[in-house]
């Protein structure tokens, strides 16, 4: 019975819906009926319908409701692009965790960290380790970026150009605060108050 049953779900089309998200392999699926996970050994395209998301990876791992794991990794919201070389993405916290992470969006291009937290509930990334932006000239030790509100805060050692200006800050209690409007952006280490909520969010990535 068991063998009948994997081999109903091997022999399933190319896209396979749920009511969560759609799978379409680029070879064959591996089901495990014990633990429900499902393996695509040579990548495939996974789309979450509910939050917007679609996600390519060269080998990807899944188990409906619960988990993705992928490597070789893109994955595209409404205005973000994330290159990586895996990807653990909780589900049900709509949290992912990356390595060796390139980020871009509308306000920043280009932005490279050896691992990355995407809190897409709350419109949140935070990176840390060698960050460095092509676009603004950024580079530090740990990046929040607010993605609804335009912000981000630099945390730690820090170099920031613009044009011939540079700002440099130096030890782990430096700060810079940036806020993107009408297509400039405003570098400040004088925090807002509202600054502060950012600061926290760097420890939820160790």
């Amino acid at each position: 019975m068991r063998g009948a049953a994997l081999a109903l779900f091997l022999s399933l089309a190319l896209a396979a819906r749920f009511a969560a998200f759609s799978v379409e392999p680029y070879g064959p699926q591996r089901v495990n009926l014990d633990t429900g996970v499902t393996t695509l050994p040579q990548g495939g395209v996974i789309t979450d319908n509910e939050n917007g998301l679609r996600l390519k990876g060269i080998y990807i791992e899944y188990k409906e409701g619960a988990f993705i794991r992928a490597r070789g990794v893109e994955l595209l919201s409404e205005k973000e692009t994330f290159r990586a070389e895996a990807l653990e993405h909780d589900i049900p916290k709509q949290e992912a965790r990356f390595t060796a992470l390139l980020f871009t969006n509308a306000d920043f291009k280009e932005v490279r960290a050896e691992r990355a937290l995407a809190l897409f509930g709350e419109d949140i990334v935070v990176l840390k380790g060698g960050v460095r932006a092509q676009s603004p000239g950024l580079e530090a030790e740990a990046l929040v970026v607010d993605l609804r509100g335009r912000e981000a805060l630099a945390l730690g050692r820090f170099t920031y150009r613009e044009g011939r200006a540079t700002l440099k800050g130096q030890g782990a209690s430096a700060k810079l605060f940036l806020r993107f409007a009408g297509g400039k952006v405003q570098a400040t280490t004088k925090l807002p108050e509202g600054a502060r909520r950012l600061e926290a969010y760097a420890r939820r990535l160790p």
